[in-house]
């Protein structure tokens, strides 16, 4: 088949190195000079992991997760370091007793550690006596910017011919066998019904050194990164404002706060020295599930939404090619446009 994909972010061209090596003839448009920064894949690191605070999620990654070792091993490219995760709250709270009883049930390696343990995973922590730590040594972070690079590597290398062009979908419908649309932060310029939420969120890196594992906090969802040469990197990960992604990126003083606070409450930084401050489009859905779906008979179009998208893009392009050829969209993403 010749099948156009719309967008050349993690998810684009994952589907379009799975669609090539399948034998398809595969043809990417991208409205953006390729690796830009206008969308939701930019940037250095995201955060990459077995285990999720649900069931659901933690039984997807097991099958995603080993993705990006094949990934490495293809592209000869260091891309993962394993270095854990550690996501830290209330002991009593629904989604850190949920994701432990589902790491049991999945028999996911992991410990629970108290404010005294805790600190030996993340330097700096602090943790107040009725709050515990989930380390899962099966996580770290995936060089967002190496990925993009070497699954565009692997596309060239099987043909697979890009265009700088926003790409109409209804017109690549006509001249294509099928359409395939991800377009992040775009796409409900395709599907105006989708109830998908674009907005903008900010992230930043402290210059105070923290080491070790990446880190979620379950009270406020700010998230963080070991340090690197441009500092720890720290975001916040609840919904920013209602954005245009057409726009260019503010830094929202909400979100410099919550990144503020965790330096100061969490790793007791008085006077953080956040450097570095962008944004990036984020998409979300009510029940943080993806959205999947057919627009006619030839548009498949996907919303694979971020704080899971990423870190699940090989799992989606294959996932995307296998419908391509007939396989049924996994009903808990399927969605009638």
């Amino acid at each position: 088949m010749k099948v156009a994909v719309v967008g050349a972010g993690i998810v684009g061209l994952s589907t379009a190195k799975a669609l090539v090596k399948r034998g398809h003839e595969v043809h990417v448009f991208e409205q953006f000079p390729l690796f830009h920064d206008r969308g939701s894949s930019h940037g250095r690191t995201r955060i990459v992991r077995k285990a999720y605070t649900s069931a659901f999620w933690t039984g997807l990654m097991t099958e995603a997760y080993p993705m990006w070792a094949d990934l490495e091993a293809q592209t000869g490219q260091k891309l993962v370091t394993e270095c854990g995760l550690l996501y830290f709250g209330n002991r009593d709270s629904e989604r850190i007793q949920t994701g432990i009883a589902a790491l049991e049930s999945l028999s996911v390696p992991h410990e629970v550690l108290g404010p005294a343990k805790a600190p030996q995973k993340l330097s700096r922590l602090r943790l107040d006596g009725g709050e515990v730590g989930i380390f899962t040594p099966e996580a770290g972070y995936v060089r967002a910017d190496l990925a993009l690079r070497v699954t565009y590597d692997v596309c060239v290398a099987h043909c697979v011919q890009f265009h700088l062009s926003k790409g109409d979908p209804h017109e690549l419908a006509q001249s294509h066998d099928l359409c395939i649309v991800a377009a992040g932060g775009w796409i409900t310029n395709l599907v105006p019904d989708l109830d998908v939420r674009v907005t903008r969120q900010t992230f930043g890196y402290e210059q105070t050194p923290i080491e070790g594992a990446v880190w979620i906090d379950d009270t406020t969802l700010a998230y963080g990164f070991p340090s690197d040469d441009l500092g720890a990197k720290v975001g916040a990960h609840e919904n920013g404002p209602l954005t245009n992604p057409d726009d260019m990126g503010v830094p929202g003083t909400e979100d410099m706060e919550v990144i503020n606070s965790a330096l100061r409450d969490r790793f007791g930084i008085t006077k953080p020295d956040v450097q570095h401050v962008t944004t990036c489009i984020y998409t979300s859905t009510p029940d943080e599930m993806f959205r999947m779906g057919w627009v006619g008979d030839n548009i498949l179009f996907a919303s694979c939404c971020s704080g899971h998208g990423f870190k699940l893009g090989p799992w989606t392009g294959r996932t995307l090619a296998g419908i391509t050829e007939g396989q049924p969209i996994p009903s808990e993403f399927h969605f009638q446009a």
